[in-house]
């Protein structure tokens, strides 16, 4: 039950906590998210209720469909693989701009967030809801900070629905990361060079693509 009074803080409560059940794979791609059942689980009204699954909707981990109701994003490996290109080509095209245009201070401070995403990820024992929202916020930051609103917008839907349906569909090996492996990447935009940036970006979302494939190698 929730105890807070403000309708903006209860819908964020609702909100933040739906999430979190799609993230850590709760609710299964297309689960039925039944208002009535919210309404009685959150101890909160409709109205609540249904602003919550607008947000979600907004970020794309939810559709709305008259006289079906409101349900997991459910993406195909087709649909998935589509994303995942469009995907590719805001971020690839965000730290081309960094490279030219980001202040000193600007990427300084997303090392920073790169050393406590690299810290959460190389956790025992982490919270991997946590750590996948972390992840796409960091992405999500890197787009903000080319001052290209539209990068953004368009990434957080991308970017969380590639992350979280990847795992959701296959069941994917989990891959060891560098520990340093988001540092490297704005170690490599400081540089100053659009076109290293834009290749280590390639590099970085290619990484589970490239160690999947040396698994599948077969022994000499």
């Amino acid at each position: 039950m929730l105890t807070v009074d403000t309708f903006q803080t209860k819908a964020s409560r609702v909100y933040s906590e739906l999430k979190r059940d799609i993230t850590s794979g709760l609710y299964k791609p297309g689960v039925h998210l039944v208002r009535r059942d919210l309404v009685k689980r959150f101890g909160v009204s409709l109205s609540i209720v249904n602003e919550a699954l607008g947000r979600l909707g907004g970020d794309g981990l939810v559709e709305t469909k008259e006289m079906y109701g409101t349900r997991v994003i459910a993406l195909s490996d087709e649909t998935l693989r589509d994303e995942f290109v469009l995907r590719e080509a805001i971020e690839r095209h965000a730290v081309r701009l960094l490279a030219e245009h980001a202040t000193d201070e600007t990427l300084a401070e997303l090392l920073a967030e790169a050393e406590g995403l690299d810290r959460c990820l190389n956790e025992v024992g982490r919270d991997e809801a946590r750590a996948t929202l972390r992840h796409l916020e960091f992405h999500l930051k890197l787009a903000r900070a080319t001052g290209c609103g539209a990068l953004e917008d368009t990434l957080k839907r991308t970017g969380m629905r590639a992350l979280l349906t990847t795992r959701w569909i296959k069941n994917q090996h989990v891959f060891v990361h560098p520990a340093d492996f988001h540092q490297q990447l704005v170690r490599e935009i400081m540089q100053r060079d659009p076109a290293k940036a834009d290749r280590k970006m390639h590099d970085h979302l290619h990484f589970a693509e490239r160690a999947a494939a040396r698994l599948a190698e077969p022994e000499v």
